[in-house]
């Protein structure tokens, strides 16, 4: 299930936009919670608040260590039966570490599935998708979506007006809306403030959870050292890695870049120092203006 060489990118970006478009999500494994504690016990190690998820239905979260630096970002989904956890695949064994440390009294076992994660996302995913089976709702790109848990061996369903996309089409639509990328914008080197995911993933009224007294010391302080934003550039596009620059220095780097479509400026995600977010004062990257995303 590859994309046609026939669909050109900007009609890949359109699918997504418009209507949906599909992408196998190789880079993502899945973690099966099942018992009778399941519920509490996973509520209890994300920082999203997990009890109103009906079933059928995915949340966007994020999983933190003691100390609050990020371990994963995951949608958790949950079935009749089962929550299950869609996070970045080279981190899965790790995760299956870190979990089984908190399981204490609890009736949870933790399974490292055989399944491949097909996400179809897009305005007309939820139509185009009736029916499939192992379907739950995850908006990844802000505009609808789902995820589609498929055993390994089995053939991916298809169905019309579903166009598959390419990874470069889904990561230029990311950047597009803002949606930061574990392993591309930020990783376990960051907290979540610094990845700017917490508005979708954190919850501040859940009650307690692993990591949460330094994600809500760095909340109610206000600020972290850095912060991944949103810039655009005219005339230009810059690759990821590229310096920021203010007044001469170099005040942070770019860490992915979707191409200007339609005239628009090229628009960027960069981690930057935030005393510099805070000022935002010119910026200069690959030796012309950029400027901040209002």
């Amino acid at each position: 299930m590859e994309p046609s060489a026939n669909v050109a990118l900007a009609d890949q970006i359109h699918a997504l936009r418009e209507s949906a478009g599909a992408l196998w999500l190789d880079d993502r494994a899945v973690i099966t919670v099942r018992g009778d504690d399941r519920m509490t016990w996973l509520n209890a190690v994300v920082t999203a608040d997990l009890r109103p998820l009906a079933i059928g239905h995915g949340l966007y979260t994020a999983i933190v260590a003691v100390k609050g630096k990020l371990l994963a970002d995951a949608y958790v989904h949950r079935t009749e039966d089962a929550m299950r956890v869609v996070v970045p695949a080279d981190q899965r064994a790790a995760l299956l570490t870190h979990f089984e440390r908190f399981i204490v009294m609890e009736d949870v076992l933790l399974e490292a599935t055989a399944e491949r994660v097909l996400t179809v996302q897009g305005p007309r995913a939820l139509v185009a998708t009736e029916g499939w089976a192992d379907r739950s709702i995850a908006d990844r790109l802000g505009r609808g979506g789902v995820d589609v848990l498929v055993p390994e061996g089995h053939a991916a369903p298809t169905a019309d007006g579903v166009t598959i996309v390419s990874h470069e089409a889904f990561g230029q639509e990311s950047v597009a809306q803002s949606r930061p990328r574990w392993g591309v914008d930020f990783g376990s080197e960051n907290y979540v403030q610094e990845a700017a995911i917490t508005a979708r993933a954190v919850s501040f009224q859940k009650g307690c959870y692993l990591g949460q007294e330094v994600v809500c010391r760095l909340e109610m302080r206000g600020h972290v050292q850095k912060q991944l934003v949103v810039l655009t550039q005219s005339g230009k596009m810059p690759e990821p890695g590229a310096d920021v620059m203010a007044d001469g220095k170099v005040v942070g780097r770019v860490t992915s870049v979707a191409a200007p479509l339609d005239g628009a400026p090229a628009r960027m995600l960069a981690m930057v120092k935030y005393a510099v977010v805070e000022k935002r004062p010119e910026l200069v990257i690959d030796g012309g203006p950029a400027d901040w995303f209002a």
